[in-house]
């Protein structure tokens, strides 16, 4: 077996290259409500490919606890590979290139979660069913909510593992409820809307984020004092993120009526969560006129010699998995299309 040996880190003159290859994964993590500082480490190893905890803690100034817990959970998902270095104290962890791409989570974990987000949908499905005589509209409202989730978890089926389960569901609900109208429930939803958010775990990283989402998933539409009211939340707290995200892919706004408080809304959650996946394939996609600049930057500054072949040789790889990345999502592209036209003409339909 060949011995590790410690990783070289870039000198200060090539700073400037190496932040901006963090940048890069930082914002393709952010712009998928991933940890920023998991996302950090991950930049990190994808750029050298191995690193002690001791390095990590020079390049990111976290402290050894956290590199140390995100580290294991790099370990417990299979995206890294920890071996000794010889004649030292260390361990050294390098990362399984093959295992992921541009976010910290393989395809093949995503997926695993994503099956079983299904089979907890179908059980609450035939769960509410019970009570469908009762409440008829919430109930059927619901399930089409549910519905909506389902066709996000077929799409990225369809991308991750190259297979097609079921053909799309029925998920509008305009002739359910107009859009400015506030669902109110006759029963408590908030056990649903929690439970329905632990099993997805997409916005585990953002406490607030993720009750007022999983407020907008069963309601669709509400207006902001009724936000406050039911999250429990503060008004600035309700205030901040409904401005952050009307500006986004999930919730939008209503015009303004007289005399009356504004609608916000989240409408298909199919179509808004493969928007902001699509937004941010696309970004990775057009970030390679960047990554060919920096490489000019190269050539044109007095870089070290092992720096600048170090970084040509990783802008390369970079460039060149980039455009595989882009070949190998066209499933993702085309299971959108699909969708698109199936709502469009579902609602034609209705």
């Amino acid at each position: 077996m060949t011995s590790m040996i410690r990783t070289r880190l870039l000198s200060k003159q090539s700073k400037k290259i190496e932040s901006k290859f963090v940048t890069f994964y930082k914002t393709v993590g952010e712009m998928v409500s991933l940890n920023s500082k998991t996302t950090e480490i991950f930049a990190y190893l994808k750029i050298y490919d191995s690193l002690t905890q001791e390095q990590l803690k020079d390049l990111t100034g976290f402290s050894l606890a956290t590199i140390s817990k995100i580290l294991q959970l790099f370990l417990e998902t299979g995206i890294v590979s920890r071996q000794f270095l010889p004649g030292t104290h260390k361990n050294q962890y390098t990362i399984k290139s093959e295992g992921v791409n541009f976010v910290y989570t393989p395809s093949t974990k995503i997926l695993e979660n994503l099956e079983a987000l299904d089979s907890f949908i179908v059980d609450k499905q035939t769960d509410l069913q019970r009570l469908q005589k009762k409440y008829p509209v919430e109930i059927e409202f619901l399930h089409m909510r549910f519905n909506s989730l389902r066709n996000y978890i077929e799409a990225q089926r369809r991308q991750i593992s190259s297979t097609k389960r079921y053909s799309f569901f029925q998920e509008d609900t305009s002739e359910i409820f107009p859009l400015n109208v506030k669902v109110n429930y006759p029963f408590e939803t908030r056990k649903l809307e929690e439970e329905l958010m632990a099993v997805w775990g997409h916005f585990k990283n953002d406490p607030i984020k993720n009750r007022l989402m999983s407020i907008f998933f069963t309601h669709r539409s509400i207006d902001q004092q009724s936000l406050v009211d039911v999250s429990g939340f503060s008004r600035s707290t309700v205030s901040r993120f409904l401005q952050k995200e009307s500006k986004g892919a999930y919730i939008h706004a209503l015009p303004r009526e007289h005399r009356k408080p504004r609608i916000y809304y989240l409408n298909s959650i199919s179509s808004s969560i493969l928007s902001v996946i699509l937004n941010t394939d696309n970004f990775i996609y057009f970030s390679i006129p960047k990554f060919k600049e920096m490489l000019s930057t190269i050539e044109s500054r007095k870089l070290p010699n092992n720096d600048a072949t170090f970084l040509v040789a990783k802008i390369r790889e970079t460039i060149e998995k980039i455009e595989t990345f882009e070949r190998e999502t066209r499933f993702l592209r085309e299971a959108y299309q699909e969708l698109s036209m199936f709502l469009r003409d579902t609602k034609t339909k209705n």
